[in-house]
């Protein structure tokens, strides 16, 4: 029996997730049955199981490849080592995150991300199996980190000057961009575009924030 390589699996996986994407422009994800896929791909049950052990699996497989989220992360650091103002560097920093999630909602894998987060927002296990294994997570928990760390140790730079408790500012930067992301995700979900209010949103999330320091 000839020996599987590496490369053949690897080309299996991408076929299946090109008929997983194929499917996700067809019908709303949460329609979707590994039978769908099982029948656009051509194989049997049993080809499917060995490459994927659920459905779960193909999605995250799927959005990780189809979701640029490095360029977040190296669009916050370019910025935080950038030659701009304290405040010019934070408000930039959270202007990016909105601009991310607007060009997420511009393919189907960033589409089919957001679509995700809501049709296991309530479902806790599986929220906790399945979101840390998303990049896109990760990518914007990076960035609000990174954004909070900065506001902390500017202030104690003496640099900003909080008109406001930082827990307060650090709740709210949390909350709205976690709130836009939900937004977002159910806009995807109905088929909705926002994008253009999702910039709006974040540049006075920028104003607001800038102005409490």
């Amino acid at each position: 029996m000839p020996k599987v390589t590496e490369e053949y699996l690897k080309e299996k996986r991408n076929y299946i997730l090109e008929c997983t994407g194929q499917i996700l422009k067809e019908k709303p994800l949460y329609s979707v049955t590994m039978r769908d896929i099982i029948k656009k791909a051509g194989f049997s049950q049993g080809i499917i199981y060995h490459y994927y052990a659920s459905l779960d699996d193909i999605y995250v497989d799927y959005i990780n490849k189809n979701t640029a989220c490095h360029l977040l992360d190296q669009n916050i650091d370019t910025l935080l080592n950038s030659e701009l103002t304290e405040k010019q560097i934070l408000s930039e920093c959270i202007i990016a995150i909105g601009r991310y999630i607007e060009e997420l909602l511009t393919s189907v894998g960033g589409r089919t991300c957001f679509e995700l987060t809501v049709f296991y927002a309530y479902d806790l296990e599986k929220r906790d199996a399945i979101f840390p294994k998303l990049q896109f997570k990760q990518s914007l928990g990076y960035a609000q980190n990174k954004i909070l760390e900065y506001v902390i140790n500017n202030i104690e730079k003496g640099i900003f000057h909080p008109q406001i408790p930082i827990r307060s500012i650090v709740m709210f930067i949390n909350s709205f961009i976690d709130g836009i992301a939900q937004n977002a995700a159910t806009g995807a979900t109905e088929g909705l575009d926002d994008s253009g209010d999702i910039s709006n949103m974040f540049m006075a999330l920028a104003r607001a924030v800038t102005g409490f320091l």
